[in-house]
């Protein structure tokens, strides 16, 4: 073993000994979200983020009168309530390894959990790749505290 291996190995134990916590008596503190109460303008509501990209196969691409057509057609009877629409520009490693940059649509719905609701959104999305020849949606779904 050169010396220089030898000093590499020292530093590198003297470097895990400042890994080692000194207090080993840390204690971690969780707060869970309140429930709502009767009289407060609080909900527990589910968000769903759908990214819907815009390249076609073959390198055509969703126009905006073909989005504005989809939009009115398929997503906006099924959340009359409301939703969200950004203009947006992702990237992703296609099925075959191949890297995807497009821009992309995002909706974002709130709601409350049901599962005709949940299935409401799986027909948009089936209807999407359908429609457009999409490989995949991307449905990103979280539990949120909202308030009006």
């Amino acid at each position: 073993m050169t010396l220089l291996q030898k000093s590499l190995n020292s530093l590198s134990l003297a470097g895990l000994l400042f890994l080692v916590p000194a207090d080993t008596n840390t204690f971690f503190y969780t707060q869970s979200l309140p429930t709502p109460t009767q009289n407060s303008s609080e909900k527990i509501l589910t968000k769903d983020e759908l990214y819907f990209g815009l390249s076609k196969p073959g390198g055509k691409m969703v126009s905006e009168v073909e989005w504005q057509q989809f939009l009115n057609r398929v997503i906006t009877p099924r959340f009359q309530q409301g939703l969200t629409v950004m203009d947006a520009y992702g990237q992703y490693l296609n099925s075959s390894g191949k890297m995807t940059r497009e821009k992309t649509k995002l909706i974002i719905l709130i709601y409350e959990n049901s599962p005709r609701k949940n299935h409401m959104i799986e027909e948009m999305i089936s209807s999407y790749k359908q429609t457009f020849q999409q490989e995949s949606v991307l449905r990103v779904t979280s539990t949120v505290k909202v308030s009006f």
